[in-house]
């Protein structure tokens, strides 16, 4: 029977302080309260990988459902803003497979790309949208004992091409939409021989892929022909054997592929599964809507299906009414259709969610809005004293509206990849009338190694380790955090850089036979660390262990940003692309946590923007040229070209800039002796001007 999810527990987090390693500057392990410092690898059914997860639960829930689609009626393309954008129209109900359909599916698919000359221990990417099929092409490359590389489409053409041919992968399974990214790569990708395609492709692109030799067939054929093999299926792979080579943008600019193995995958289940126990249960529906190429939605997925939920599936753009690819009236949002129990989202996600209700809000008239204003502060009330939503006359009048836009039945909810702000936790805590908490965790530790209580209230707190994880905090003297620093008054907390272990722990990057890494190498020996026989990975953020046990995510030590998909910025790899811009002279490129893009700080090249200024008909002194707004906008639009020039993606670009006029130098300490800056002295001095930009 599972434990009350909401059970009160003065102090989560159990600190052994005995394993500290003060000489090295390690602090002690610190444990989940309810894990007996002991870390829990396999589920109670002893399932040793997701395999083996996936047939016990079809064994013990078989008739039930295990996944579910929308189908498409008709794809339209309407006329907007003086281009056509499409919409997608979709039938409003879900069709559903149970869990034995399911399981069919997947050993038929296993067996017909057997049939078509996948090979066992075979590399197959899987390059497509989240759906149905890309799990069971997964369980399907799992059976053939095979490893799944994950590439995302925002990656671009040069992060696919890199994905095929560090891995060497001979077969691709693609989502349609995605083909003519693949045909763009595919000469400068030779080991790709078949491609299995989710959806049918044009006539003219299945040509064109045939002509260059590859073989083309879909996914349902391929099923079909896998039902009429009598080849048998490979013993399952062992638990050691590599699951996934998950790509994940790199510092350089260049992906990193992690490894990871499948009792990596099978503990991070254990471990979210636990904390989701009693908050869902067994027949209740999930709404899977986030890229499965990154690790939190393959985790939660294999999680929950272990527990017998069903997985329905959706889109970011047709998740609710105002999705931007939505057909209306026609169509309805999957959530409004699907009625899910239970989600995960991102913050982007979230933030748009806060935008489009607090834009109805705006068009909801005087009382509307007060009635609103007041429902807010109710919930706000609540959350203070550890309550979940408005009281009931706000709940019913203003909120239920906003409620069943996610369909009336959520009971609670999930974030990751990236820092939720305490504003938006506290709003859409109070109108969706559930608990909404955070997680953390990295690809290189799948994903959701620490996860809040569900009786914990605040913000601003990740959480305690789950049952598969410990963390310790490393000191960092360079940046002034220590776990002495709770024997400072004015501090009184541990700080650090979080080190994540136990058994969810990556096998580290991937470095090709073919072309070794001399980079890749040096980081598969740094950042990962063994203390005491126990191996962590050192994340790079800096944490604070609270009073009660719990982490809290304050700072980050390696010059990256992680946005609010969770993808990662290269701070250093923007300000290189920045330098080459002719009015740029000293560049610092800013992330702010929760924020939804970055910035940039700019000291420019006097004389360059002087006559620039001049050009564009402006007066005045270099400080009044920085503030001006044409020149800061004709700066603004070279920075940009110079992006895109230096091939950086969308979400690496700077969407807001301000010019500084006073310089940097190592003489005013906001640059070292060796001229690097000094970001964090530089953030602060600048704070104000950071401020506006993200106003």
């Amino acid at each position: 029977m599972a434990k009350d999810p909401f059970r009160k527990i003065e102090k989560w987090g159990d600190i052994d302080e005995a394993s500290a390693e003060p000489e090295q500057g390690f602090g002690p392990c610190i444990w989940n309260v309810e894990q007996n410092r002991q870390l829990q690898s396999c589920p109670a059914d002893g399932s040793k990988t997701p395999l083996e997860i996936l047939t016990k639960t079809k064994e013990k829930y078989g008739e039930s459902k295990a996944a579910g689609w929308r189908d498409v009626v008709k794809v339209h393309f309407i006329e907007e803003g003086g281009s056509k954008r499409e919409k997608i129209e979709l039938k409003n109900e879900y069709q559903w497979l149970s869990l034995n359909q399911y399981y069919t599916r997947v050993t038929n698919l296993a067996k017909g790309m057997a049939a078509a000359g996948v090979e066992e221990n075979a590399r197959v990417v899987i390059f497509a949208e989240t759906q149905l099929n890309w799990m069971v092409a997964a369980f399907a490359t799992w059976f053939l004992k095979g490893q799944v590389v994950t590439i995302y489409a925002t990656l671009g053409e040069e992060g696919a091409s890199h994905g095929f041919n560090e891995t060497q992968a001979s077969t691709a399974v693609v989502d349609a939409k995605l083909l003519k990214t693949l045909l763009k790569v595919l000469p400068q990708c030779k080991s790709i021989k078949r491609i299995i395609t989710m959806t049918p492709p044009e006539d003219a692109v299945a040509k064109q892929l045939k002509d260059a030799g590859v073989e083309v067939q879909t996914i349902d054929e391929c099923i079909e022909n896998g039902a009429k093999s009598e080849k048998e299926l490979p013993t399952s792979p062992d638990p050691e054997d590599i699951a996934v080579i998950m790509y994940t943008s790199g510092t350089t600019g260049t992906p990193k592929g992690v490894l990871i193995n499948h009792a990596n995958l099978t503990a991070i289940s254990v471990g979210a599964g636990e904390r989701f126990d009693g908050i869902v249960n067994a027949g209740d529906v999930y709404l899977a809507y986030l890229p499965l190429a990154h690790i939190m939605e393959m985790a939660a997925e294999v999680a929950l299906l272990g527990l017998g939920i069903a997985l329905g599936y959706g889109s970011p753009h047709t998740l609710t009414d105002t999705g931007v690819k939505l057909k209306r009236p026609e169509s309805s949002g999957d959530a409004i259709v699907l009625q899910p129990h239970f989600m995960v989202f991102a913050p982007a996600v979230l933030d748009k969610v806060y935008k489009g209700i607090l834009a109805k809000r705006e068009g909801a008239g005087y009382i509307g809005q007060t009635l609103f204003d007041w429902g807010l502060a109710s919930g706000e009330r609540s959350f203070a004293r550890g309550g979940i939503g408005a009281n009931f006359v706000y709940n019913g009048l203003v909120f239920k509206k906003v409620q069943n836009l996610m369909g009336g039945r959520l009971k609670a909810a999930v974030t990751g990849s990236a820092p939720l702000s305490a504003e938006i936790q506290k709003f859409i805590q109070t109108v969706l009338n559930v608990p909404v908490r955070q997680g953390y965790g990295l690809t290189e530790t799948c994903a959701g190694s620490v996860i809040q209580p569900w009786s914990d209230n605040s913000t601003g707190s990740v959480g305690v380790p789950t049952v598969c994880t410990v963390i310790r905090l490393a000191d960092w003297p360079e940046g002034g955090y220590s776990n002495s620093d709770k024997d400072k008054p004015e501090i009184g907390l541990r700080r650090g850089e979080v080190l994540i272990g136990g058994s969810s722990v990556s096998q580290g990057y991937f470095i090709s036979e073919h072309a070794p890494n001399e980079e890749l190498k040096k980081k598969n020996e740094e950042d990962w660390v063994t203390i005491k026989g126990q191996r962590f990975f050192r994340t790079g953020d800096i944490g604070q262990i609270n009073k009660d046990g719990s982490l809290s995510i304050i700072d980050r030590k390696k010059d990256l940003w992680k946005g609010p998909n969770g993808e990662y910025v290269a701070l250093t790899k923007v300000e290189a692309a920045l330098k080459l811009v002719e009015c740029v002279e000293m560049p610092m490129v800013y992330g702010k946590t929760g924020g939804s893009y970055p910035v940039a700080l700019i000291c420019p090249v006097k004389p360059s923007l002087e006559k620039l200024a001049q050009q564009l008909g402006v007066t005045g002194d270099f400080q009044a040229m920085c503030a001006n707004d044409k020149v800061v906008a004709k700066v603004f639009a070279d920075c940009k070209a110079k992006c895109k020039e230096m091939k950086l993606v969308e979400f690496e670009i700077p969407q807001r800039i301000c010019l500084v006029s006073d310089p940097w130098t190592p003489e005013n300490d906001l640059l070292t002796a060796a001229m690097k800056l000094k970001r964090p002295i530089i953030a602060d001095k600048h704070k104000e001007d950071i401020a506006k930009l993200y106003s």
